[in-house]
């Protein structure tokens, strides 16, 4: 028998995440780019964090060129949320002057690596990278120290742009990972 799915959070039935799915409005627009492999995974965070941030797209895949992605938005308008090692990496309030766009790219460390090798355009744009302060809520653990799920870095960075402006919940929203865990440690234990 195939699962139910739940038409609001995608998620089984079972396991519907819809009680803790707390929209936003971002301060920016969000492209969210998944490999596809990670699109597989059933605790990937890339599907929510599309139904918790408005107006944000979802697309996935291995290759895309900028135009498929952002039309003629020029450039400077676009910054990619990733640590890359080589450039130094925007502020918050130069990205606030000029970024339109964000592009964060989703799956795990080595196959956003390989994202950026199939698709070497991405170095060219601007880089905004996180410095967490806490460790992630997220149930899939990252060979670096200081890695967080999609959706906690996206909801991070929000906070960070808005730092200086009414709270827009956009760390509350992070409760659902809160909530994936319980109910996958809810099921693990009784196993």
């Amino acid at each position: 028998m195939k699962r139910r799915i739940c038409d609001g959070c995608g998620r089984p039935e079972k396991v519907c995440l819809c009680s803790h799915l707390q929209t936003v409005q971002l301060p920016f627009e969000l492209i969210i780019w998944q490999d596809p492999d990670e699109a597989k995974h059933p605790l990937s965070t890339a599907p929510l964090l599309q139904r918790i941030a408005l107006g944000s797209e979802l697309l996935v895949g291995s290759e895309f060129s900028y135009s498929n992605i952002f039309s003629d938005t020029p450039r400077e308008n676009v910054a990619l949320l990733y640590p890359l090692n080589d450039t130094a990496p925007l502020t918050i309030k130069s990205a606030q002057t000029n970024v339109r766009k964000v592009l964060v790219l989703d799956g795990t460390w080595r196959k956003v690596r390989r994202l950026l090798l199939l698709n070497p355009w991405l170095n060219d744009l601007g880089c905004l990278a996180l410095t967490p302060t806490s460790t992630s809520r997220y149930l899939r653990k990252s060979p670096r120290e200081d890695g967080v799920s999609t959706l906690e870095a996206v909801m991070m960075l929000a906070h960070e742009w808005r730092l200086h402006a009414p709270d827009e919940g956009y760390l509350s929203s992070l409760a659902v990972l809160d909530r994936m865990s319980e109910l996958q440690n809810s099921f693990t234990s009784k196993t």
